[in-house]
């Protein structure tokens, strides 16, 4: 029974889609063709079009006007760095210059019997070596410019070459201050 069903829905499933036949797109198509092709006698004419006439770019600022002012300000620093202060090679690499600055401490400053003062510096190591004005000191070509042995502030200033982000240095003074504990 069911299956005598199945076949029945299947039968008229079949008898609906021939009714759908191609004849009716056919003749719809015949029909077109036949009537043959369609004209508008009234075709609108094209616009006219503008001459074009060219005009000098006039820049009195004789800026380039593809790049912006950000990047000029940019090339203007980077032209200024490679004519700014640059490191010295002073000979061979002393202790302290194997240390970041920010890796070493001020463990003391003493006067010795000359009235040169000295600074005691000690490394990440435990190691314990002197300084004076003049001394190289830290990684980026640091020299001790200034060592202050005030009863208030006891203080080493090393003047550095920073690199910059344009191939240059900058010259930078830090300050190196014994803490009260020491």
């Amino acid at each position: 029974m069911k299956r005598a069903l199945s076949v029945l829905m299947m039968l008229t499933g079949m008898a609906l889609l021939s009714g759908c036949s191609d004849s009716d797109n056919l003749s719809r198509l015949q029909a077109f063709v036949a009537a043959g092709p369609k004209t508008n006698t009234h075709i609108m004419p094209l616009p006219k079009t503008v001459t074009y006439k060219p005009k000098a770019y006039e820049n009195p600022i004789n800026r380039d006007p593809f790049t912006s002012f950000s990047e000029l300000l940019l090339r203007k620093e980077a032209a200024a760095a490679s004519t700014g202060p640059r490191p010295v090679s002073h000979g061979p690499v002393q202790p302290l210059e194997k240390y970041a600055l920010s890796s070493l401490s001020i463990t003391g400053i003493v006067r010795d019997n000359q009235g040169r003062l000295w600074a005691v510096v000690g490394t990440p190591d435990h190691k314990v070596y002197r300084a004076t004005i003049g001394s190289y000191i830290g990684t980026h070509d640091g020299r001790i410019v200034k060592i202050d042995d005030g009863m208030t502030k006891r203080s080493v200033t090393v003047e550095q070459y920073l690199p910059n982000a344009f191939g240059g240095f900058q010259k930078k003074p830090t300050v190196l201050q014994m803490q009260n504990g020491n």
